[in-house]
């Protein structure tokens, strides 16, 4: 369901419910939901950048209506979807080396484990600070027992709005869960404990029974079902500060013992939603990050998914939020992609962080892709033409120029009250910033999203040139000729290109077969289509294909970290919407 389809819903759920008198401007306000979604001209929105309006909205009717709560457990839901391993398998050192090694290798996505090992905080390799794999900043903690620096080195990342692990001595003894990556430091998730059974396996009911007294930071594997809801707000906006997660939401995610559905129909007010008594509290998003192939039922449900899940506890007491404990979703054990953790994406500078951070060592950021929240002023496009960058403004409060292409300039609107604000994607060049576009979010809060979530029309309304960050497959059809397209010259380096293909996929996948003389391509399931010169311009190491280089039509797929950003058909007249890769953000 797209963020537009969910403002109609709430609209006309808070218009037709008896028990409100909305004041005449709230009332207004709801009316135009939808189109406020569609012209919204910033980016804090919830979902690529659309409708802070709906936001504030969806706020206002929680506090007016709220959500109904069960006070029972709702009904099991049929089980769906692919079921994990309900083992944790600690691996031995031996074993983590070689994991180790086959990441470093590349190829292969981001992985949770388990192992015996320790780290040794006395070796630190510089830099201190970097950046994560994919995007993120980590913190260097120390190195792997037994390792050398290069391949041990551990870090934290660390993620606005989550509390990190405890990193004691006791906490960095063995065993511990940590993230595997090909290119970032390796990502220390917590110090992993037992059951009281002595298995490394808990269930969920041992581990809700160990929450009044588990230690902070550290970590359990739980086989349990995760479960979540779409559509509900977290309810009235908290008092400054807010509580970090999991407590900054008040409709939570759930880790279960069987498969649960958390919503079901609820007469007039639509859908209820039920907190499970048996079931774990874990963050709102966890679903959306940690799920192995999320999928999104009806009736506001997400399907749940089994797995073995990384939860740590978080002892927490501060402001609006006093002596609260909770586990909070970290990772999952079934060798699979972890998508995002909730919340984690690109680090979002302010406009004086990034000035300070281009004036103290500019040469090491030129041509790299950051995020920065702040104001282009005018941000006007007028007169942009060329092949060469144009200024479009300045960044407000700091001397840095923003220039950008004539192609994207050309999908900049004219109305004189156009504002680019928010969190903006920026290239950093020798003389200023070259600007890609404004950064979209997914349900989930993150900055990441699939190929295949891409390849759907819900993202139309959500130009102009929003940016999202996707992991996966860059392959394309190889260099074999296309028969001229008139006027195809106006679409060079656009996804609008008549031929060849290329694609962003979720796998490694050739597109190119050969038989006899000819020539096959099959697009690749899930997938999404970009231009065909992101192949050259942005795969890691672009090769030809050794066996089908002879006849020079296939290209080595290749993965990694990609912006990507909607853009139009530069056609007269087109509104045609596609892909397009701006970046690449991983090494």
């Amino acid at each position: 369901m797209s963020q537009d389809d969910l403002d109609r819903q709430l609209s006309e759920l808070i218009r037709t419910s008896a028990d409100v008198d909305l004041p005449a401007s709230l009332a207004a306000r709801v009316a135009d939901i939808p189109m406020q979604g569609q012209r919204r001209r910033t980016n804090r929105g919830l979902v690529g950048g659309i409708a802070a309006i709906g936001a504030v909205v969806v706020i206002a009717a929680a506090a007016l209506i709220g959500p109904r709560f069960w006070s029972t457990p709702p009904v099991a839901a049929t089980a769906t979807g692919p079921v994990a391993a309900t083992n944790v398998q600690v691996l031995t050192v031996d074993e983590l080396k070689a994991a180790i090694a086959a990441h470093k290798a590349g190829g292969l996505e981001s992985q949770d484990i388990v192992a015996d090992v320790s780290i040794d905080t006395s070796r630190k390799t510089e830099p201190l600070s970097r950046e994560c794999d994919p995007v993120g900043q980590c913190e260097v903690i120390g190195t792997l027992q037994g390792f050398d620096s290069a391949d041990g080195t551990v870090a934290i990342n660390e993620e606005g709005g989550v509390l990190p692990p405890a990193t004691d001595s006791t906490a960095l003894q063995g065993p511990v869960a940590i993230r595997l990556t090909g290119t970032g430091p390796i990502e220390f998730l917590g110090h992993v404990r037992s059951a009281t059974s002595g298995s490394p396996t808990w269930s969920v009911a041992e581990a809700l029974a160990d929450t009044p007294t588990a230690a902070d930071g550290q970590v359990v594997g739980v086989d349990g079902w995760l479960a979540g809801a779409t559509g509900f707000s977290c309810g009235p906006a908290p008092q400054s500060p807010f509580p970090p997660q999991p407590f900054s939401c008040g409709i939570r995610d759930y880790i279960t013992p069987d498969s649960r559905q958390l919503v079901t129909p609820d007469g007039a007010n639509g859908y209820s939603y039920g907190a499970p008594s048996d079931g774990i509290p874990v963050q709102e998003g966890a679903y959306g990050a940690y799920a192995p192939d999320p999928s999104y039922g009806s009736g506001q449900n997400e399907d749940p998914r089994r797995a073995i899940y990384l939860l740590r506890m978080v002892a927490y007491s501060g402001p609006n939020c006093t002596n609260c404990r909770s586990w909070t979703v970290v990772g999952r054990l079934d060798g699979s992609v972890v998508k995002a953790s909730t919340g984690i994406g690109p680090i979002v500078r302010s406009s004086a962080e990034l000035e300070q951070l281009l004036t103290s060592g500019r040469s090491q950021w030129v041509g790299k892709t950051l995020y920065v929240d702040g104001l282009v002023t005018p941000g006007t496009s007028a007169g942009c033409s060329g092949s060469n960058l144009c200024q479009i403004g300045t960044l407000d409060g700091t001397p840095e120029k923003v220039m950008a292409t004539s192609y994207t300039a050309s999908m900049l609107p004219s109305e004189p009250d156009f504002m680019i604000t928010g969190v903006l994607a920026v290239t950093v060049r020798q003389s200023g910033l070259e600007y890609l576009g404004y950064a979209g979010y997914n349900t989930d809060n993150s900055f990441y999203f699939t190929p295949a979530e891409l390849a759907t029309s819900d993202f139309v309304n959500h130009a102009p040139l929003m940016t999202v960050v996707v992991k996966g497959w860059l392959v394309d059809g190889g260099p074999h000729s296309c028969p001229a397209v008139p006027g195809s010259a106006d679409l060079t380096d656009t996804p609008f290109e008549a031929c060849p293909d290329a694609w962003l996929a979720p796998n490694s996948y050739q597109p190119v077969s050969t038989r006899g003389g000819s020539v096959t391509i099959t697009a690749p399931v899930g997938a999404v289509r970009v231009q065909p010169e992101a192949y050259s311009e942005y795969a890691p190491s672009p090769s030809p294909e050794p066996s089908l280089e002879p006849i020079g039509v296939a290209d080595i797929p290749r993965s990694g970290t990609f912006l990507l950003r909607l853009v139009q058909n530069p056609e007269s007249g087109s509104h045609e919407p596609g892909w397009q890769i701006v970046a690449r953000l991983d090494p």
